[in-house]
């Protein structure tokens, strides 16, 4: 191996490191509460060292927040490809929402429960996610053209669906519901509750549903 390869592995072992412990230290204390100084002294190195890796926590939160949505948007492409049928993708979207909650609690909370004030929204660190949004608002918008629901447009589909995902999301990786349900068995009542928030014409999250009928 190289002096330049050596160099350039230990380097990224080293933003590995960093952004591995600056993720923990994020979820648990809250961004405002984590400082450079804070992180560095996390993997018991030098403050002013740590600047050559990353420039900011912003910078550090928003590489976390890209590194989650790059995992998250996988499948998302390949349901996009392979699933013709707009309601289907959205279905199988929403369980897989959940189940990247659970599987990933720490980027799904950096992902989707961090201010917008605290990453970067635009650039190469914010593509990603955009993307994301992208290929979802893309189903939905499908979705309403093909009248699955109602009269609704585009937008208030996407962010009642979305609410109503994430809600179901945060109740379940809370452990509310384990706590409010006796022995739920969490794939049928996830699937029961996307049957219900994807009803056609009628929509679980409120959506009006004049003019569709069936």
């Amino acid at each position: 191996m190289s002096r330049r390869t050596r160099r350039e592995c230990d380097r990224d072992r080293m933003r590995r490191l960093i952004l591995d412990s600056a993720r923990q230290l994020f979820v648990r204390e809250g961004f405002d509460n984590v400082s450079m100084r804070r992180i560095a002294g996390a993997i018991e190195y030098s403050p002013a060292a740590i600047y050559r890796y990353f420039k900011s926590k912003r910078e550090i939160l928003s590489t976390l927040r890209d590194e989650g949505f790059r995992r998250f948007v996988v499948s998302q492409r390949l349901r996009a490809q392979t699933c013709p049928d707009p309601l289907e993708r959205l279905r199988a979207g929403g369980v897989e929402y959940v189940c990247f909650a659970l599987a990933e609690p720490e980027y799904f909370q950096l992902m989707f429960c961090t201010d917008c004030s605290e990453v970067d929204l635009e650039g190469d660190l914010a593509a990603t996610s955009m993307e994301a949004y992208a290929l979802f608002r893309a189903t939905v918008d499908e979705a309403v053209g093909l009248g699955h629901f109602g009269d609704a447009d585009t937008d208030s589909v996407v962010f009642s669906v979305w609410a109503g995902v994430h809600g179901l999301a945060h109740l379940i990786n809370s452990g509310r519901v384990g706590l409010l349900v006796d022995a739920p068995d969490m794939e049928a009542l996830l699937g029961r509750a996307m049957d219900f928030i994807l009803r056609p014409g009628q929509g679980g999250c409120g959506l009006s549903g004049q003019g569709q009928e069936g």
